[in-house]
């Protein structure tokens, strides 16, 4: 008769399982690993200092692209950003 092997609880420590998502519980109080704001922990940040990673484009640059209807390779985050920064430099 074959034994069986028991389950392996994969959960990080400290996390509670809540609707098939794990919630980590820290510093920060429960975060859940799940990509629901569009920036994942895993993924690289939209923007570094005033560079936007992965174009080679500035904010300012960004915006001036899209302010002469050019369509810069941004990510969405990325172009809310962008539109973040023109709206914060016409106020």
């Amino acid at each position: 008769m074959p034994s069986r092997v028991p389950a392996i609880d994969s959960s990080p420590p400290r996390a509670k399982k809540v609707s098939g998502t794990f919630l980590a519980v820290g510093s920060l109080g429960a975060v859940a690993d799940g990509c629901d704001t569009g920036v994942c922990g895993a993924d690289v940040p939209p923007v570094v200092g005033s560079i936007l990673t992965g174009t080679g484009l500035t904010l300012d640059q960004a915006v001036a692209a899209l302010e002469r209807g050019e369509s810069p390779p941004l990510t969405d985050v990325q172009r809310r950003i962008v539109e973040a920064h023109a709206a914060a430099r016409l106020g």
